[in-house]
């Protein structure tokens, strides 16, 4: 006998950045297979007006997660926030002794400038509803010492903090703030780190499933989790 499904997040409105590869698109997918309407963002994605998400569906918008006009912006084209992913990213990798100021600058804006901006502005728009949640992919790096990775490390680290005043301050007006701490995921942010075995790694999909099984259940409050495969850490 077939059964329908029931979709778990029909009537629901999401933003996930980072949304044009890795743990974005598939939180994405995944949340648009449970009914959600989503607006998927990414700076791959071609620049233009952003359309209101379809519920069930994936609409795309261009947006880079350090520009707090264009967050505005983009934010305001979904008439209600009930989810938020923030999943945008960049990692460059190397010693400390051949990092560059440059390249750690960057990661700070994308990490923490961003999730600042962008969760500012869901949290405008969910708190006078006392509804929402807003989920932050940061990395089990805020919590280890891995060589070639100070500054990402140090991009993460912030974005922890940030994320746990934020959950602080939500919190008061029924607002969930999740910060998610994946392991090593086979995303593209491997590509240029040879000598790992991406077969051992989550694949974002399991990632993704696991952000749904959390954003599905308001009569539970996830604060923080630390998601690896199952080897650990790589």
């Amino acid at each position: 006998m077939y059964t329908c499904r029931v979709k778990r997040l029909l009537g629901k409105f999401a933003i996930v950045t980072g949304g044009s590869s890795g743990i974005g698109a598939a939180c994405a997918e995944a949340l648009a297979e449970e009914g959600a309407g989503v607006l998927a963002c990414g700076r791959r994605f071609a620049p233009g007006a952003c359309q209101t998400p379809v519920l069930g569906e994936v609409s795309y918008a261009h947006l880079d997660v350090t520009d707090e006009a264009a967050v505005k912006r983009v934010f305001d084209c979904v008439p209600q926030i009930d989810i938020v992913v923030l999943s945008a990213g960049t990692g460059t990798f190397g010693p400390v002794v051949n990092s560059s100021v440059a390249e750690l600058r960057a990661m700070l804006d994308v990490h923490v400038v961003g999730t600042l901006t962008c969760a500012r502005e869901a949290l405008r728009r969910m708190q006078p509803r006392k509804s929402g949640h807003v989920v932050v992919i940061g990395s089990h790096a805020a919590h280890h010492a891995f060589t070639d990775c100070g500054g990402y490390t140090a991009a993460k680290a912030g974005q922890l903090g940030l994320t746990r005043v934020l959950a602080a301050e939500a919190r008061p007006y029924d607002v969930r703030v999740t910060a998610v701490l994946p392991g090593a995921t086979d995303t593209p942010i491997w590509d240029d780190r040879p000598g790992f075995d991406r077969s051992k790694m989550m694949k974002p999909a399991a990632v993704a499933g696991f952000v749904v099984s959390i954003v599905t259940r308001p009569e539970i409050s996830v604060e923080e989790v630390t998601v690896t495969p199952p080897a650990g850490v790589l």
